[in-house]
C-alpha cells in the first residue's frame, strides 16, 4: 500500500513538473510565479532538448533581444533646375553720346564685366538687350534710335563671344518712358536741362535667362 501511494505521489510531480515545463519549453520553472529556476550561478535551469530560435529566453542568453526597427530614413532633397531671370539697366549716357548710335570708346569698361560673367555661364539660356529712349523726337525716330542701340550692344556681346543665338535685341522707343510727365512738368528754359532731367529714360536694359540649381525640400 505504502508502495502505491509514493508512485502516485511520484507521478503527481512528475505532473506538476510537466505542467511547469509547458510553460517554458526546455526550462525548469517554478509554477508558482512562473520564473525559470536558476542555479547558485544565475544561470537557468534547461531539462530537455529544445529550439533555442523559437523556444529559447532571452533572459537565459539562448536568444537575442529583438532589435528595433531602424527609424525610417528621411529622403534627401533633389535638387533641379529652375528658371531665373534678372535685369540690369545702363544708362545711355555711359553707352552712348547723345542722339548718337555708336557705342563709346570707355562702353567696354560697362559691357566687359558683362561678357565675362555671360560667357562663363554653362546655363545661360538667353539675353534680350532692350533699347529705350525719351519721348523726345518723332515715336518713329526714336524707334529706330532704340534698335540701333540694342543692336550695337548685341553685335558688342556677340563679337566678344556670348553665343549669338542666345542674344536678342529689342528697340522699344519711346513706349517705356516714365519720366516723361514729370520733367514736363518742371518747365525748364533750356533744352540742355530737360535732356539732363530725361537721362533715366535713355537706358539700355539687359534681361539675363539662366537656369540654376534649386534644391526642392520633399
Amino acid at each position: 500500500m505504502n508502495k502505491q501511494l509514493k508512485l502516485s505521489a511520484l507521478v503527481a510531480a512528475l505532473l506538476v513538473s510537466a505542467s511547469a515545463f509547458a510553460a517554458k519549453p526546455g526550462y525548469t520553472a517554478d509554477q508558482a510565479t512562473d520564473a525559470v529556476t536558476r542555479n547558485n550561478y544565475g544561470e537557468c535551469w534547461k531539462n530537455t532538448y529544445f529550439d533555442k530560435a523559437t523556444e529559447g529566453l532571452v533572459e537565459c542568453g539562448d536568444k537575442e533581444a529583438a532589435k528595433p526597427a531602424p527609424a525610417p530614413v528621411a529622403e534627401a532633397a533633389k535638387p533641379a533646375m529652375v528658371a531665373v531671370k534678372e535685369k540690369v539697366t545702363l544708362s545711355a549716357k555711359v553707352l552712348f553720346d547723345f542722339n548718337k548710335t555708336n557705342l563709346r570708346a570707355d562702353a567696354k569698361n560697362e559691357l566687359d564685366p558683362l561678357v565675362s560673367r555671360l560667357k562663363g555661364d554653362a546655363n545661360l539660356k538667353s539675353v534680350e538687350v532692350d533699347g529705350h529712349t525719351d519721348y523726345l523726337g518723332s515715336e518713329k525716330y526714336n524707334q529706330a534710335l532704340s534698335q540701333k542701340r540694342a543692336d550695337a550692344v548685341k553685335n558688342y556681346f556677340v563679337a566678344a563671344g556670348v553665343p549669338a543665338e542666345k542674344v536678342t535685341a529689342v528697340g522699344k522707343g519711346e513706349s517705356e518712358a516714365k519720366l516723361t510727365d514729370e520733367c514736363k512738368a518742371k518747365k525748364f528754359k533750356k533744352k540742355a536741362a530737360l535732356q539732363a532731367c530725361l537721362e533715366g529714360d535713355r537706358r539700355v536694359e539687359l534681361t539675363i535667362d539662366t537656369f540654376k540649381e534649386s534644391v526642392i525640400q520633399k
